[in-house]
């Protein structure tokens, strides 16, 4: 018993390519499209460090990298002329533990003291500690993208 004819095949393998191509072709598109789209903040770049692929964003001492980008609408980012707090949200196609050694380095080159960190895949969590406040990384890896959460929180001196 047959289950294909020739044609059947032949359309079915047609169809097969076309969707291929079709899947290829959109996902180039939106590399250009997101490369050619302008930041939703102005990020500041990075001269401090030395970490050319790498920039701040609201926290003038947290870099983050350049494949990452920043999630407008689920950053909440507070300031005064005191301090800046918030979340910043942010995703892109990055390597978890790439994601995690970069920054341990980063924030240990802006005075940032880890605390503490923990793995429950697909998320981790990096604890950070510096004069004045605390930060929180949050990762989750994901099929197609990594998403990245980092808190920024004033603490009180007082209380110490």
């Amino acid at each position: 018993m047959r289950f294909f004819s020739k044609k059947g095949f032949f359309g079915i393998a047609v169809i097969g390519l076309t969707l291929v191509g079709f899947l290829t072709g959109c996902g180039s598109a939106l590399n250009e499209t997101k490369k050619e789209e302008p930041a939703t903040t102005s990020p500041k770049v990075s001269t401090k460090s030395g970490m050319p692929n790498a920039r701040y964003y609201d926290f003038e001492d947290i870099q983050i990298p350049n494949e990452l980008a920043m999630n407008a609408d689920k950053s909440k980012i507070f300031q005064t002329t005191n301090m800046t707090a918030g979340v910043l949200s942010l995703d892109g196609n990055v390597e978890v533990n790439s994601l995690i050694a970069f920054f341990k380095a980063s924030m240990a080159k802006d005075n940032w003291v880890m605390k503490g960190n923990f793995k429950l895949p697909p998320k981790s969590v990096l604890l950070f500690e510096k004069k004045g406040k605390n930060s929180i990384i949050l990762i989750d890896e994901g099929t197609f993208s990594t998403k990245v959460e980092i808190w920024s929180i004033p603490i009180s001196e007082a209380g110490k």
